[in-house]
Order: C-alpha cells, then structure tokens, then sequence
C-alpha cells in the first residue's frame, strides 16, 4: 500500500511539528486564517505551533490587535491577521452575504432593518465601546429590532460581513463585538488578482502539499476562481501528479519522488 506522505509534509508546513513561531501574529499570518468558531479550540491552534506560549499570550494579541476574530472564510468564525482583515471581507465576503439572501427572507431580515441595526451598533460601540451580544441584542430590542429566532446572531453576522464590526477582547468569559474601524486601522485597498494570488500563495505555502479544490473549500472560492488564483501564482509553486490529482506545494517544501511516495 502506497502512503502520499502527504500529512507528514502537511504537518510541517502547517507548523504543526518542525519550526515553531515566537508570536500569535507570526503563526495566523503564516496560515492566512485559522478556524476559530471554537474559541478555546482555536487559541489552542495558535498555541501549539508556538515555541512557548500560554492561553493568555493570545489573549494578549487580541488586546493588542495584531490578530483579529470575525466571519471570513466560508462565513465562518476565523482569526485573521488585522492587516489582511479587511481586504479579506472585501473579496469573499460578497458571495456569501448574496449566498444567505434566501434564509435571511425567511427570517423577515431586509436591508432596512440591516440598515436600522448598522445605525444602532455604530451609536451604541462609538468611542471604543466593546460590548457582549446581549448588550447588543437589548440595545436592537430597544429599537424595536427583533433578534429572536437567530435573528440577532445572523444580524451580527451581516454586519461583520459588511465590515462594520468585528470580536473584541473576551470581558470574562463572554465575547464583546466592536466597530472594525476604531478597532484596527485601515488599510491599503487590494485589487481582485492582487487579492486572489495573495490568498492562493499563503494556502498553498503553509497547507501544501494541495489541490485546487482543497484550496477552493478552505477559501469558499467559487473552483473556477480558485484555479484562476492558482494559475497567477503556480510558477511559485512545484507540483506532483498522485492518481490523477495535481497536488501543488512550496519549492521549499523539499519534496522530491523518493519522499512524495513511502510505503507504511
């Protein structure tokens, strides 16, 4: 039986054995985003490809605004490095939001009332506040703006997509929401290819040896964009072809025919 050795090579490149980082911004950096709708679980991610680091170091970094927490990728829960945030929300965010339209009719949630919410969390975070969902909820039921059913949750989540908000500092053990714009600065604004290689050369550097539809899932890019965002890029990168499937990887990967196959 044949062994691809890819999950070895994929541990490395993932840091996750091998050469560790110094500092939370250092490991989110290198993998581009890391999954974090667990929150404890996802500290733990950033921990273990550190030399040393404790659950407060990346608190820390959240505090210091070096990392950031918000709805990314697929429209889920990720860390993101604070400058690659908003270029991020930018480029994936409008697939998703338009991918949600119908359960958000189900929901009697239109863009009046996403209106109404972005006027409500602007007054109510202005000013540095950072405020728990259920402070956030009263202050929309106040306002006559229902958030039962889910209806809170999804309308936070819109507004995240639309950049106007984002996760601060946990106060306790509860998480507080704050406005992305007084949280962290803005940024230079990327054009789609610019975006588009970017997000393909971290994924293939830190998560290779990979597919073009492994990267098309971890992204939520459409395939077609995903092997366009490839193609800008693959000169960077080697690739082996293992049953039919090209798995592309980092020129530093080190990967050669004799390593690439090994039997169990």
């Amino acid at each position: 039986m044949i062994n691809l050795n890819i999950a070895q090579q994929r541990l490395i490149n993932q840091n996750i054995v091998g050469n560790l980082f110094e500092r939370p911004d250092e490991v989110v950096r290198w993998l581009g985003a890391i999954q974090a709708q667990d929150y404890l679980g996802a500290l733990w991610a950033i921990g273990l490809r550190m030399k040393k680091a404790l659950e407060t170091d990346i608190e820390q970094a959240i505090r210091d605004k070096t990392i950031v927490r918000t709805w990314l990728l697929r429209g889920t829960l990720h860390f993101a490095p604070a400058e690659d945030v908003r270029w991020m929300i930018k480029f994936l965010a409008p697939r998703i939001i338009q991918g949600r339209r119908s359960y958000m009719k189900r929901l009697n949630l239109y863009d009046d009332i996403f209106d109404h919410s972005k006027e409500v969390l602007t007054c109510i975070l202005q000013g540095g506040e950072q405020l728990t969902r259920k402070a956030i909820y009263h202050a929309l039921e106040l306002e006559n703006i229902s958030t039962a059913d889910q209806r809170g949750l999804q309308i936070l989540w819109q507004l995240a997509l639309e950049g106007l908000i984002c996760f601060g500092p946990r106060e306790g053990k509860q998480q507080t929401f704050v406005l992305m714009d007084e949280w962290i600065p803005k940024t230079k604004s990327m054009k789609r290819n610019e975006a588009m290689s970017k997000l393909a050369r971290r994924y293939f550097i830190s998560h290779g040896p990979a597919t073009v539809h492994d990267f098309a899932w971890w992204s939520g890019l459409k395939i077609a964009d995903a092997r366009k965002a490839l193609e800008m890029t693959e000169s960077q990168f080697a690739q082996k072809e293992v049953y039919g499937q090209t798995y592309w990887f980092s020129n530093s990967s080190q990967i050669t025919n004799e390593n690439f196959y090994k039997p169990f």
